[in-house]
């Protein structure tokens, strides 16, 4: 598949296991249960449950991944031009931060980010930066080619289905 943006083509560098249901990511952790079956259930926690909205952290994911080099990742869809809620605006702005350069993250940043978020809030938010990072490097490194029109539909389904049965066990 060739990449438009970039002119190459993507051939993932490892097969993953063909049986294993989802994306090329998660066929390729599956060479290494031990490691997958921990990583899968820490994205299903961190993703779905915490302090933080789900759809607000779906929102920094797609921030992070224009910076992570995942054609995959970042095939999963764009974040918004413009934010009308201050709090959104401030998370995927410090999510762009630390994945450019989390050196460089300036004071500015940081006070923008304690202006809207409280400390609990702020570790979540920077773990859930992190993991995703983390995974979108391995996506990176694997040189996973962009999803298909499939595998875009059943992330879609799978984040409204978590999103959904997170509100649920809120109330």
């Amino acid at each position: 598949m060739t990449n438009a943006i970039k002119g190459v083509t993507a051939m993932p560098r490892i097969q993953g296991k063909p049986n294993v249901p989802g994306s090329a990511f998660r066929q390729i952790i599956a060479l290494r249960p031990e490691i997958a079956k921990p990583w899968n259930a820490l994205d299903e926690a961190m993703r779905f449950t915490g302090v933080l909205d789900a759809g607000l952290k779906e929102e920094v994911r797609r921030m992070v991944a224009r910076h992570s080099g995942c054609l995959f990742c970042a095939s999963l869809g764009a974040p918004q031009d413009s934010y009308d809620d201050p709090r959104w605006a401030a998370a995927v702005a410090f999510g762009k931060a630390v994945a450019t350069d989390p050196t460089a993250v300036s004071e500015d940043d940081w006070q923008a980010l304690q202006a809207h978020f409280s400390d609990e809030e702020i570790v979540e938010l920077t773990a859930w930066i992190a993991f995703m990072f983390a995974s979108e490097m391995i996506g990176a490194v694997m040189k996973l080619e962009p999803a298909t029109p499939e595998l875009k539909t059943m992330y879609t389904n799978w984040i409204r289905n978590g999103i959904e049965k997170a509100a649920r066990a809120a109330s």
